[in-house]
């Protein structure tokens, strides 16, 4: 009996042992963006919510562009798998005292009828010195938009980050950034169709002019 009992102490031991490893493996899997985060201060939570009502407002944006664009193909065929749409065009600009130029754009790949991804790429070069360029893309997964990659490419080196690494703050940064891009193209493309349609119908006009 007494042996029964000491096997069965060593046994509640060991997977206490085993509990409490477990239990510090967790706590230590904290993301470096978290390290200085009280996680149940009122202002964590604040962001916290910000944060979900913008991926749930991105979600609703990427539908409306899934609709949009099941009529902008049928006007533009081409469009069906891969549009772009250009948000700035600056051929002249000062940085850092450089004259440079700017290029802004917006890309969405389609799978179907479904958005597979969407790229924000910002393109900067100097005018003079055309080697000192700096891209900028943000691949976004609609399906999970915190695994959204930014990758940042010089001439001398490339980094590379996901924003649900980052501070709650520039996630929320990131977040807007990505709405507010998403509701222009939105209005971008409802401007094309009314120009697109515009255009067919004055051909049908003319050819119908007999």
């Amino acid at each position: 009996m007494k042996k029964l009992q000491l096997a069965f102490c060593i046994t509640l031991l060991f997977f206490g042992l085993i509990t409490s490893s477990s239990a510090q493996e967790a706590d230590n899997d904290i993301s470096a963006s978290d390290i200085f985060v009280d996680k149940d201060s009122k202002y964590t939570k604040s962001l916290l919510r910000i944060i979900e009502d913008l991926k749930n407002t991105i979600q609703v944006r990427l539908n409306d562009i899934e609709k949009k664009h099941a009529q902008l193909v049928l006007l533009k065929p081409e469009f069906k798998n891969k549009h772009t749409i250009i948000t700035e065009d600056i051929p002249f600009t000062i940085d850092e005292g450089y004259e440079s130029n700017l290029l802004k754009f917006i890309s969405f790949e389609y799978d179907g009828t479904k958005i597979r991804q969407v790229k924000l790429e910002s393109r900067k070069k100097r005018i003079l010195f055309e080697f000192a360029f700096e891209n900028k893309t943000m691949l976004i997964n609609p399906n999970d938009v915190m695994s959204t990659e930014v990758i940042l490419t010089r001439f001398d080196t490339e980094q590379k980050t996901v924003i649900k690494t980052i501070s709650l703050d520039n996630q929320i940064r990131a977040l807007r950034l990505m709405e507010s891009s998403l509701r222009n193209a939105f209005y971008r493309m409802d401007v094309m169709i009314v120009l697109l349609k515009d255009k067919k119908d004055r051909a049908n006009e003319y050819q119908i002019d007999i």
